[in-house]
């Protein structure tokens, strides 16, 4: 009987390893492509991997990382960008908010971060107030002489332009539209985000006092991920759920304080 339990013990004890379950490899990450406009300090475009990327592209890398994915990053302007993820080319991109475009095509998340828009003058102007998209449209329809409306080329802010009857013109920089705007003494209106002016005004020395600053409105920018791609919503859930953790431990604090000292290269 003694010879009998010791043989039917060796038995399970030799069954044991298979009858357990086998640990559970660890999860790759998931790649997944963004599409972005460059708009430093929010988006910076060929930094080094050991510097900010930008103060929205370090959000997004933080949240894609605590949802198990690793984040790669392509530039291009703000309206080829939505085309490319609308049509399944790259799984997500960045607006602001929706306000001015069609944002009925992505599921959108929470808010990373919120920013203003403002009108850029030089110091020379004398009209109204440029406080709004239809108010710039009107000046530069009925105003006296030729009021000329640039942008920075891709900038997201174009297509709220263009729909308010504005007629803009591409320019390649932040940094030359500024000096455009600064030498033109009134006859030049940049339309942009407006922390991206304030910063290359103060790297390239351009005082304060040189240019007049209308704030038009603020607003917040999105993660976008189109709704024809398989799962859209629940993928926005889970993004949205890493932001949320974001918040809760300061981290997203922590990403804002870091550009603080941060001066990214603007041209």
């Amino acid at each position: 009987m003694a010879r009998s339990f010791k043989l039917l013990r060796l038995v399970l004890l030799l069954c044991l390893p298979v009858l357990m379950p086998l640990p559970e490899p660890a999860a790759a990450l998931d790649l997944v492509n963004i599409v972005l406009a460059p708009l430093p300090p929010f988006i910076v475009e060929g930094m080094p991997p050991d510097r900010p990327q930008g103060l929205v592209t370090d959000i997004l890398s933080e949240a894609f990382r605590r949802d198990g994915r690793s984040a790669r990053y392509t530039y291009m302007p703000a309206s080829r960008a939505e085309h490319t993820v609308r049509n399944g080319r790259a799984f997500a991109t960045v607006i602001w908010g929706g306000f001015g475009r069609d944002a009925r095509d992505f599921v959108l998340s929470e808010s990373l971060l919120e920013a203003s828009v403002s009108a850029f003058v030089g110091t020379g102007y004398s009209g109204p107030p440029l406080d709004s998209f239809p108010a710039i449209a009107a000046l530069q329809l009925d105003g006296p002489g030729r009021l000329r409306v640039i942008a920075i080329h891709g900038d997201p802010v174009q297509d709220s332009l263009v729909a308010a009857g504005v007629e803009i013109e591409d320019v390649p920089s932040i940094a030359s539209a500024l000096t455009l705007v600064v030498r033109a003494q009134g006859r030049v209106v940049l339309v942009t985000f407006t922390d991206p002016v304030l910063l290359t005004a103060q790297e390239s020395g351009v005082a304060p006092s040189a240019f007049l600053e209308f704030p038009i409105r603020r607003t917040e920018f999105r993660l976008a991920i189109a709704r024809s791609r398989a799962g859209a919503a629940g993928l926005v859930e889970r993004f949205d759920e890493a932001l949320a953790s974001m918040r809760e431990d300061g981290s997203i604090d922590a990403i804002r304080a870091r550009y603080v000292s941060f001066r990214p290269p603007t041209d």
